[in-house]
């Protein structure tokens, strides 16, 4: 009877074991299967996030009202393809303008970081989030706004598409503070510290970038700039393929009316494939701060775009005759 026991509970073991196994390998759902242990384990869920960033906002409702802004700030667009590492990428756009926000008001900007190189989990986001409302409330202290925000409840069952969501917003709502919206300046500045990035895994794989942007003919727009950043992201998803990573899908992007907002968020997941990249090559080095650009145009950033892809081109030949 005892041995009988023994073979029931053996086999039960097995049998759980293999079903873990085979969750993990159907596709599409195994990444997403890995990250929901990851999460258990970390204790941090996208659902805490989001009520970390309810509180945000309640932050910059508060300054909104306190400083008299009275604009309709634009909605965000749901996302249904988010992960943690873009999210984290959206962060510190808020984060950027918070802290622009301060120089305006003569304060000492607080740190705005860059994405951390290892696989983005909800509790990464959640420290970000947590910096800009401590952020926000600096800001409060300095202007002596006594006003307390209701702290949000917990809901559970949210996404990281949902906080993604939530921050685009909260940037929305920051144009008012800040004075203004994201321009081709930003955009700029955007691209190029994902080439700097890309500089740094072109060390890694022993290739020479090219550095100067190519010549381009005629005015472009900002939906030019964002059909050229699409293609962009379509090559860092070859590349992560080449280089035997598990490579993201490529992000929606609606190419309507687009404004330096959208290309610029368009940049940011782009940013983001490529530090996942930077991950699995485990490349440690942070990029090098740069000033910020003065007097760009959409044309500047097509140029930049443009040397992007090309040089994009080559990681993947080399990581193609590396296979």
């Amino acid at each position: 009877m005892e041995k009988q026991g023994n073979r029931n509970s053996v086999f039960c073991y097995l049998a759980g074991f293999v079903t873990l196994i085979g969750l993990a390998l159907v596709s599409p759902f195994s990444a997403a299967f890995a990250q929901t242990l990851q999460i258990d384990r970390s204790g941090v869920s996208p659902s805490h996030v989001y009520q970390a960033t309810l509180d945000m906002i309640s932050e910059i409702e508060v300054l909104r009202e306190a400083m008299g802004i009275v604009d309709y700030p634009g909605e965000a667009e749901p996302q249904e393809d988010r992960a943690p590492v873009h999210v984290y990428a959206k962060s510190l756009e808020v984060m950027k303008k918070v802290a622009r926000f301060q120089r305006r008001l003569g304060m000492r900007p607080g740190r705005v970081g860059q994405i951390p190189v290892k696989q983005v989990v909800p509790k990464d986001v959640l420290g970000s989030v947590t910096a800009i409302t401590e952020q926000l409330r600096r800001v409060k202290s300095q202007l002596v706004i006594a006003d307390k925000i209701q702290p949000a409840s917990f809901e559970g069952a949210k996404t990281p598409s949902m906080v993604y969501k939530n921050l685009g917003d909260a940037s929305f709502m920051l144009d008012g503070l800040v004075g203004r919206p994201l321009t081709p300046n930003d955009v700029f500045a955007n691209v190029v510290e994902i080439h700097d990035e890309m500089e740094l895994i072109a060390a890694k794989l022993k290739v020479a970038l090219a550095l100067e942007p190519p010549i381009v003919d005629g005015r472009k727009r900002p939906k030019d700039v964002a059909q050229q950043v699409l293609r962009a992201t379509y090559k860092v998803i070859n590349l992560q393929t080449r280089l035997g990573m598990d490579a993201s899908g490529v992000p929606t992007l609606t190419l309507v009316r687009v404004t330096p907002a959208e290309v610029y968020e368009a940049t940011n997941i782009l940013m983001a494939e490529l530090v996942r990249i930077k991950t699995q090559l485990n490349i440690k080095l942070p990029r090098s701060p740069r000033p910020e650009p003065r007097n760009k145009r959409p044309t500047d950033v097509f140029a930049q775009v443009l040397m992007v892809i090309g040089n994009l081109d080559r990681l993947a030949k080399a990581a193609a005759s590396a296979e």
